[in-house]
C-alpha cells in the first residue's frame, strides 16, 4: 500500500478523535475531546479552524445528518450542529449512558443505525457498553469494556468492528440482513509493544485501519486480521483516522497531546494528511429522527 504524507498541521489538541468527511462541502470535521472544540479542516485550502466551542461537559463524537448538518455528541447529551455557522441545538437522545459511565466512539452503519459506545467515567471498570441505535427501544450489542472506542463497518455492511481499547483487542461481529449482530470473534489481539487500539475505519476493499494510542502509528489489518502495513506517525498517541477527499483516498489522522511521557515531541496534538492508493467507504447518513429538547440552546 502506497502512503504519502501530504499536510502536518499543527494544532496540539488535547484529545484529537472522531474525524468525519463531509462531501458535499469537501471539508474534514474533527474533535478535541477533552479541549471541548469542533474543529474544521479543508484539504483543498490546507486550513484548520475551531468551528464550535465552550461546551460545558468533554466531547465524544461526530456524525453525519441529513441536509449538511452533523450530531455531536457530548459525553452524556446528543446536539445537533452546524458545522459552518456553528451554531447548535440540544436534541432529545434515544440512550441514556448508565452511572459512571459516558459516551464515547461512535460510528453510523450501512443500514443508517448508529453504533455508540460508553466507557467508564474513571478507565478502571468494565462498565462501558457497545449499543446500536437504529429505533426504540436501543440493541444492546455488548457489554463488559473500559473504554469503548472505533465502530467501523465492512464495505457489505456484514460485518462491524470494534476496538476494546483496555483488553487490547479488536472484536468482529457478524451481521444480518437487517444489520444485527449474529456472532462475535477476536480479529486482531495488540501486543503491549503498540499501545492500545483506538479510532478504527475501513477502506473499499475491506481492509482495517486501526490507530495506536501510545503506539505511533496506523496498523492496516486484512479482512482476514493479518497485518498488512503499518503507517507510522511523529506523535505518540495516535486516536483515530478517516478517508476523505474527492475520491476519498485521503487519509487524515487525528492525535493527543495529553498523556504523551517523555517521548513526546513537537507533534503531539496534530492532524496529518497523507495521500493513499486506496479509497475509503463513504459516511453513512443517521435517520433516526432526532427531536430537539424544549431548551432551544445546546450544552454550553
Amino acid at each position: 500500500m502506497r502512503t504519502a504524507l501530504i499536510d502536518h498541521v499543527s494544532v496540539g489538541a488535547i484529545l484529537g478523535e472522531s474525524p468525519i468527511w463531509l462531501p458535499d462541502s469537501g471539508v474534514f470535521l474533527w474533535l478535541d475531546l477533552l479541549g471541548r472544540k469542533v474543529h474544521r479542516f479543508d484539504p483543498h485550502r490546507r486550513e484548520n479552524a475551531v468551528v464550535a466551542d465552550g461546551f460545558s461537559e468533554n466531547l465524544a463524537c461526530l456524525v453525519r445528518l441529513a441536509e449538511g448538518h452533523v450530531l455531536l455528541v457530548t459525553a452524556t447529551k446528543f446536539v445537533r450542529l452546524d458545522p459552518f455557522n456553528g451554531t447548535s441545538a440540544a436534541v432529545v437522545a434515544p440512550l441514556v449512558p448508565e452511572d459512571n459511565t459516558c459516551f464515547n466512539d461512535g460510528k453510523v452503519a450501512p443500514d443508517g443505525s448508529f453504533w455508540l459506545g460508553t466507557s467508564d467515567v474513571d478507565e478502571i471498570e468494565p462498565t462501558g457498553s457497545l449499543y446500536r441505535i437504529a429505533g426504540t427501544p436501543v440493541d444492546v450489542v455488548d457489554r463488559g469494556f473500559v473504554i469503548s472506542n472505533g465502530p467501523a463497518f465492512s464495505p457489505g455492511g456484514r460485518k462491524a468492528y470494534f476496538a476494546d481499547s483496555a483488553g487490547r483487542r479488536i472484536l468482529q461481529y457478524e451481521l444480518d440482513d437487517a444489520g444485527l449482530p449474529v456472532s462475535r470473534s477476536r480479529f486482531a489481539i495488540i501486543p503491549d509493544s503498540d499501545g492500545l487500539p483506538d479510532g478504527l475505519t475501513v477502506d473499499s476493499s475491506g481492509r482495517v485501519f486501526s490507530a495506536h494510542w501510545q503506539g505511533s502509528r496506523i496498523t492496516v489489518y486484512g479482512p482476514d486480521g493479518v497485518i498488512r502495513d503499518r503507517i507510522c506517525l511523529p506523535a505518540r498517541n495516535i486516536t483515530s483516522c478517516t478517508f476523505g477527499g474527492h475520491d476519498l483516498s485521503h487519509l487524515l489522522v487525528t492525535s493527543a497531546s495529553i498523556d504523551a511521557g517523555d517521548e513526546a515531541g513537537d507533534s503531539e496534538g496534530d492532524i496529518f494528511l497523507f495521500e493513499t492508493d486506496c479509497a475509503g467507504i463513504p459516511e453513512p447518513v443517521f435517520v433516526f429522527p432526532l427531536r430537539r429538547t424544549s431548551n432551544r440552546s445546546a450544552v454550553v
